[in-house]
């Protein structure tokens, strides 16, 4: 069960969104999050600082469309 306080919201294509809201977008944890940046499975993200990067929602949405169409594929 999803414990977290914050509301869960979806995606604007113009906002910028840090590793723990995306994460939370697709329902998996951060360390996985990570792990698909550096496998290519998510897209690479914009570093604003050394310690702070960002993804764009658009790419996040068509991630998640091509991970649907995976799934579906899948099913097939």
């Amino acid at each position: 069960m999803h414990t977290d306080s914050t509301p869960s919201r979806a995606i604007e294509p113009e906002a910028l969104y840090r590793a723990s809201e995306c994460a939370r977008f697709f329902s998996i944890g951060l360390s996985t999050w990570w792990h698909w940046t550096k496998s290519a499975k998510a897209p690479k993200g914009i570093k604003l600082s050394p310690k702070v990067t960002v993804w764009e929602g658009s790419k996040l949405l068509e991630l998640k469309q091509e991970l649907i169409a995976e799934a579906m594929n899948g099913e097939a």
